[in-house]
């Protein structure tokens, strides 16, 4: 299956719902997650809030920290503009 890893920042609000509108259209043919170089310690209330509006639920999701594992360990690494702290891979790391 494959796992796409989406990173930014604070992993509380773009690849929050990134994460969870993958997961909600690849039906269980493959899978995301998210992460984040300086998590926050909370997700954003009004991306829950948005997310809620398309039927979306992100009210478990809580911010993880990138961890050298996750980059070894996901198929595609989707970073989103947090530029010089965000993982390169060669080959599986897009902007």
């Amino acid at each position: 299956m494959i796992k796409v890893l989406f990173v930014c920042v604070e992993n509380s609000c773009r690849s929050q719902m990134a994460e969870a509108w993958f997961n909600m259209l690849a039906k269980g043919k493959a899978i995301a997650s998210s992460a984040g170089t300086k998590p926050a310690k909370e997700v954003d209330p009004l991306a829950i809030k948005v997310m809620e509006e398309v039927g979306i639920s992100m009210k478990n999701q809580k911010p993880k920290a990138l961890t050298p594992e996750m980059v070894k360990n996901f198929d595609l690494i989707v970073t989103m503009g947090c530029i010089d702290t965000c993982p390169y891979s060669p080959g599986k790391t897009i902007e």
